[in-house]
């Protein structure tokens, strides 16, 4: 496993985080096997999310690896938006992982401007976080987002230590602003999704984009020892120039629809799953998805037929993108 330093935090973490998301409906037992073997990989990063909006995964992460909790950095997250409630969310959380402190704690998936601000205000949930900070049960604050703009916005409004976002070759919005202002400003940087919830193909290739992205930590979801095992290898080697410069120079000739993924558009009253269409369309044409993206995208594309133009999407998207024409485009794609 290759390490690196996060940011200023001063953490030697693994190049590969383990998402835990991916844990749900297994049980605890499969749970305990698969972290168990993470770290024995050399994985030393564990990410979860709060209980209330992630059931009961950070308890079983807490069950199977608290005797280790001395080998692993643990990061988790909240989408509460006041101090009042993240406090709540922190404190669960340290019950449900049976540590006295969480490493890594994030202001969790801040996806429109009304939300950061109500995040940043007095009582907002940063000043619980800083609260929490003092008080030794966080020891460094982060935030997580799939909007690049709402991250640059918040970087520049306080010195957060840690930024979360999504980053594939659907979706590299972040490698633009985000990823070099962290870096300058001595920010870790986490990446998520390197294969779009497993859409993307070849995985490798996927996963290398991430890798050689510059980014401190990959994080993806891991529920087999299979996986971790394809991850690890994914990994590996050190990334070289010449490597990223191919894989830049291939995302850069992939047709975009401009789609962050924000949700903004959403719900469609046809009930389409606009981000689906919008993110991979142009991916898939080139590339072909993976099994699970090839049947989502496919039932969102036959439902694309449903699209009446009403136009509400295009209406609410932040970017202004011209999300109809996307629409009727996959309806003929299947």
């Amino acid at each position: 496993m290759r390490y690196r330093i996060l940011g200023r935090t001063g953490m030697r973490v693994s190049v590969l985080g383990c998402g835990t998301n991916a844990l749900a409906g297994v049980s605890q037992e499969q749970a305990n096997i698969v972290l168990n073997y993470a770290i024995d990989k050399g994985i030393n990063v564990f990410e979860t999310g709060s209980k209330r909006t992630y059931g009961i995964i950070e308890e079983m992460v807490g069950n199977a690896i608290s005797d280790r909790r001395d080998e692993v950095w643990l990061f988790n997250k909240s989408v509460e938006l006041t101090a009042k409630e993240i406090l709540r969310d922190v404190d669960q959380s340290l019950a449900s992982l049976r540590t006295d402190h969480i490493d890594l704690y994030q202001l969790g998936n801040i996806r429109f401007p009304h939300q950061l601000e109500r995040c940043l205000a007095p009582n907002g949930a940063l000043q619980g976080l800083i609260r929490a900070q003092r008080q030794g049960k966080v020891t460094f604050i982060g935030i997580t987002s799939h909007a690049p703009d709402i991250l640059m916005k918040a970087l520049e409004a306080y010195p957060f230590d840690n930024v979360q976002f999504l980053l594939n070759m659907a979706n590299p919005y972040a490698i633009e602003e985000v990823i070099p202002y962290a870096k300058r400003m001595g920010i870790g940087t986490v990446s998520m999704q390197p294969t779009g919830h497993g859409f993307l193909k070849p995985a490798g290739k996927a996963f290398r984009f991430s890798f050689c992205s510059g980014v401190d930590i990959v994080l993806s979801g891991m529920y087999s020892m299979g996986t971790i095992d394809e991850n690890v290898a994914y990994a590996n080697p050190e990334p070289s120039e010449g490597e990223w410069e191919g894989l830049f120079r291939e995302m850069r000739e992939l047709p975009s629809t401009g789609c962050r993924q924000c949700g903004a558009c959403m719900p469609c009253p046809q009930e389409i799953g606009i981000p689906t269409i919008m993110t991979f369309i142009h991916y898939r044409a080139k590339y072909g998805l993976l099994p699970q993206g090839e049947r989502s995208f496919g039932e969102q594309a036959k439902r694309a037929s449903l699209c009446d133009e009403c136009g509400e999407c295009q209406r609410r998207c932040p970017y202004g993108l011209s999300i109809i024409p996307i629409v009727k485009m996959a309806a003929k794609a299947v």
